[in-house]
């Protein structure tokens, strides 16, 4: 059995501070950041070519990234995938990296779908089997679900917790879990500078056109029969979402071998993880879609009042347990829709979630008779300016805050 110890102090916690490194994807570039190079349209030639980033360009808020070649390019964060490291076990201390696959290896037995996440219910049963009582999990929730959003990145949370000496997580290294650990090199965060302004090349807004990338829609069950010419025996719900987290993670892997390597590995997507790393493939690290839990002036985001405005097109609102629902197949208008919210119409918004990669938000409504029944609505951007008579803040392309934010 695994023990885990938890040394936390609420206040260290209270007080990280954001990482001044642009992101890509939701995930931190410090220099010398391994990147890989995706959805360039009038220099495709570029896709999939990898590169370091070496600076930032503060003019074309781009990253300034060398390729394998010497060229530099300046590049948005949104044409860039951060290529995650093999994992390294620590040769000084080889019982500690032995420690933390054993706590990812409990994890992962939950992460069904193989997004390298476990909500709430799947955290109780993985409490449950390390024999912990059911009293304190609501405690351990809140610290080891750092956003907030009700569900845990198991494989980080392992490798920030058993970072020091100890196993255990000090206070000093709460307050900054971007930060390396004691005895390794830093990793500095990119700084505005126009070093490689000169040689830089940089790469157009044209190829940025996110509305029409083929890689930001996911596949349906239907897409999925068609590409593999049926599918295996023990097909299980939530197929299509194994394979979808796969593609994101794992850009290279075909989709044929994704489904061969399902069924060999019992359709566990936590399992199917693991059986694709040891086949040497790329990957690219994936951040879920981000809660948005406060507004900029600190208060409680949600639930609040919003309403469609008027002259805007109705909302159409889509329930979680439909087959293929996904955010970006919602977005993409993949979907059935099971209802309208219409120009003028009030309604309130339960929780909203962030696309890391394009800034999308999705927002849960209330939608029915059941609250149990989770239903969606795309919400567009979030607006910089807005007609909201209370402010500008948390105003979507689609809906106008009412509450005050």
């Amino acid at each position: 059995q695994v023990r885990l110890r938890l040394v936390v102090s609420a206040a260290a916690l209270g007080t990280m501070a954001p990482d001044p490194a642009p992101r890509a994807g939701g995930c931190a570039l410090p220099v010398g950041t391994v990147v890989r190079l995706h959805g360039l349209k009038t220099a495709a030639t570029l896709n999939g070519r990898e590169g370091t980033c070496i600076g930032w360009d503060e003019e074309t808020r781009r990253v300034s990234v060398q390729l394998e070649s010497g060229e530099v390019k300046l590049i948005k964060t949104s044409n860039l995938w951060k290529i995650s490291a093999p994992e390294k076990k620590q040769a000084e201390k080889p019982e500690v990296g032995e420690q933390a696959e054993r706590i990812k290896a409990l994890f992962r037995k939950y992460d069904t779908n193989g997004d390298g996440v476990i909500d709430q219910a799947e955290f109780k049963r993985f409490m449950q089997a390390l024999g912990l009582e059911a009293s304190c999990l609501g405690e351990f929730m809140r610290a080891v679900d750092r956003d907030g959003d009700g569900a845990v990145q198991y494989e980080e949370f392992v490798d920030w917790v058993l970072r020091d000496e100890d196993g255990a997580l000090t206070a000093e290294a709460a307050a900054s879990p971007g930060a390396p650990a004691e005895g390794q090199p830093n990793s500095p965060v990119l700084q505005p500078s126009s070093a490689f302004g000169d040689q830089a090349d940089r790469v157009d807004d044209s190829d940025s056109d996110d509305d029409n990338h083929e890689e930001a829609r996911d596949l349906t069950t239907d897409d999925i029969k068609e590409m593999c010419g049926g599918l295996p025996y023990g097909w299980p719900a939530n197929g299509a979402t194994v394979v979808n987290n796969m593609r994101r993670r794992f850009p290279d892997f075909p989709v044929q071998r994704i489904v061969t390597t399902m069924k060999q590995q019992s359709f566990h997507g936590g399992n199917v993880i693991q059986a694709i790393r040891r086949a040497g493939s790329a990957e690219v690290q994936v951040m879920p879609p981000s809660v948005v839990t406060t507004s900029k002036s600190g208060r409680k985001a949600f639930p609040a009042l919003y309403q469609v405005r008027r002259g805007d097109p109705e909302l159409k609102v889509y329930e979680q347990t439909a087959q293929d629902f996904s955010f970006r197949n919602l977005k993409a208008g993949r979907l059935e829709h099971v209802g309208t919210i219409h120009p003028g119409e009030r309604f309130r918004l339960l929780e909203v979630r962030r696309d890391n990669e394009y800034g999308y938000c999705f927002g849960r409504v209330y939608f029915g008779t059941s609250a149990e029944r989770y239903h969606w609505v795309n919400l567009g951007k979030e607006l910089k300016l807005s007609r909201s008579l209370l402010g500008t803040d948390l105003n979507f392309v689609a809906a106008e805050r009412l509450d005050p934010a």
